[in-house]
């Protein structure tokens, strides 16, 4: 009798170890089929340009539904998206936007002072939408008592919902897709000098790699270069007394002196030849970052 009990005691715990070992076998598989559904699920646009889907869609202080409402859009309507936030798009304010500025820091239709608050209501209470530089130039819509409506500057946003809104990824310039490399001067070999922005673009093939970028950092002007590309550069923070340049900026914007020492946010087509230490941005827009 202790001999059929023994024996039945190990056929029981045989089966269970084989019932454990299907297990954990279906649990791996399992586990493999997730990590493979979530590395080919496409990765979600943060930035580019947004088309709004639906009419009478809000746009917002905050990302937040129960904040004020800064203006309204309608289907069509189409505006830069900076960032992403959860289910709230960080979008460059559209021109029906609602800013107002005290009136005491505009003068002739120029800030007088720095980090002046743009607010979405003609008082201190309203949420701000956006800053103003020193010697910023501003369209005025309305100015009357303490506090004056401009139109929304390139540095006024706002936030409006995910789900009403198709954004577009910036297009890239047609070149060879590469990665973007950034590295400290010290650890790239000597180069020549860079050719004249006129030349380079004329060059064709592997050469030159060009491609779209936004890009953060502080606006310097170039010093102590002979015959450089450009008279204003993009430079890490300093960091522990080092700062390195990051690129170039080409642009036709001659007041680019209100920049200077602060964070900016660079968009343009970049363009960088083989030869080359640093790349080239070709400007279309800078905003501050605060």
């Amino acid at each position: 009798m202790k001999k059929f009990t023994s024996s039945c005691n190990s056929r029981r715990l045989a089966i269970l170890g084989i019932l454990l070992a299907c297990a954990a076998l279906v649990a791996t598989d399992s586990a493999r089929a997730d990590s493979m559904l979530a590395q080919a699920a496409p990765p979600v646009s943060s930035s580019g340009r947004g088309t709004v889907l639906k009419d009478r869609v809000n746009v917002r202080s905050r990302a937040d539904k129960n904040s004020e409402i800064v203006a309204q859009v309608k289907k069509g309507d189409s505006f830069d998206v900076l960032d992403r936030k959860g289910t709230w798009l960080h979008i460059a304010l559209p021109s029906s936007g609602k800013c107002y500025v005290s009136a005491k820091f505009i003068r002739e239709d120029v800030s007088t002072a720095d980090a002046v608050n743009v607010r979405c209501g003609p008082n201190a209470n309203h949420d701000i939408v956006g800053k103003l530089t020193k010697g910023e130039k501003v369209e005025v819509m309305k100015a009357a008592g303490e506090w004056t409506q401009i139109k929304p500057t390139a540095h006024c946003t706002g936030w409006i919902a995910a789900e009403f809104v198709d954004v577009a990824a910036p297009a890239p310039a047609p070149a060879a897709s590469a990665p973007e490399v950034v590295s400290p001067p010290v650890s790239l070999p000597a180069a020549p000098v860079p050719p004249a922005p006129g030349i380079e673009s004329a060059k064709t093939g592997d050469e030159v790699h060009m491609q779209y970028v936004v890009k953060d950092g502080i606006l310097a002007p170039v010093k102590d270069e002979t015959n450089p590309p450009a008279s204003y550069e993009l430079r890490t923070e300093d960091v522990g007394g080092r700062s390195y340049r990051m690129a170039y900026l080409d642009t036709t914007e001659k007041n680019l002196a209100r920049y200077e020492g602060k964070h900016v946010r660079v968009f343009g087509n970049q363009r960088w030849h083989k030869t080359e230490r640093y790349p080239v941005i070709s400007v279309e827009r800078i905003d501050m970052v605060w």
